[in-house]
């Protein structure tokens, strides 16, 4: 479980990115952060992870996490393979016994021993989830996991991470895609005016949940 109470934070401009904020992201759920570019989803999920300090206000959590970043930065001199063991040798936990699946699931089996240098941004992003989620985390922070993804891969990974789920792994994810939201959330939350706001994904179609949270997140357009 991760709870923000009373969490305050602020750049050193002024800007306001979350304001006496309180929220709970549950154990073992797969929670969708949803708002508008630039509202400082990215900067949420800093917060949460510690790489940022909050001004005001207290967060907990129970598990240690991993950020997963959506432009992550890789050894761009090594080789897939070589990115990998390095991980292997330096990492505090021991790598899941899947890594040749996702390896292969994702298409990458043909690029392992060619330099990172060499990969697309499509490429670079699958190692990186790959890598990461191969860690035996509890508590995954992931930023725009799919959106360099091609379809094949997408699905794939919508796949994974609700095994992850099954596994009693929690996953706070922030997207724009409302598709991969609606598949994926158990609970939605919606930022908008420096607040986060909590919702049960129990919307009966798609449609239905698309002009909800397009709907919230046009409040703040005609105020």
């Amino acid at each position: 479980m991760v709870k923000l109470k009373d969490v305050s934070f602020k750049y050193s401009n002024e800007d306001v990115i979350l304001n006496q904020t309180n929220m709970t992201f549950d154990k073992g759920k797969i929670t969708v952060v949803l708002g508008k570019n630039g509202i400082g989803k990215t900067t949420l999920l800093s917060l949460i992870d510690g790489y940022l300090t909050h001004d005001e206000g207290e967060i907990d959590k129970e598990d240690e996490a991993i950020f997963i970043y959506d432009n992550p930065y890789l050894y761009e001199y090594l080789t897939g393979e070589e990115y990998i063991e390095l991980i292997k040798s330096i990492g505090k936990r021991q790598m899941l016994d899947n890594m040749d699946k996702l390896i292969s699931e994702l298409a990458l089996t043909s690029s392992m021993n060619k330099q990172i240098s060499a990969y697309s941004l499509g490429m670079k992003h699958k190692l990186a989830l790959l890598t990461a989620l191969s860690l035996n985390y509890q508590l995954y922070l992931i930023d725009e996991p799919l959106a360099s993804l091609d379809p094949d891969s997408q699905s794939f990974m919508m796949d994974f991470f609700k095994k992850m789920r099954k596994n009693h792994k929690t996953l706070i994810i922030s997207t724009h895609m409302l598709n991969i939201a609606y598949e994926l959330a158990d609970d939605i939350v919606i930022f908008n005016h420096k607040k986060l706001e909590k919702f049960k994904n129990t919307f009966g179609s798609y449609e239905d949940f698309k002009a909800f949270v397009v709907g919230s997140l046009r409040v703040e357009l005609i105020e």
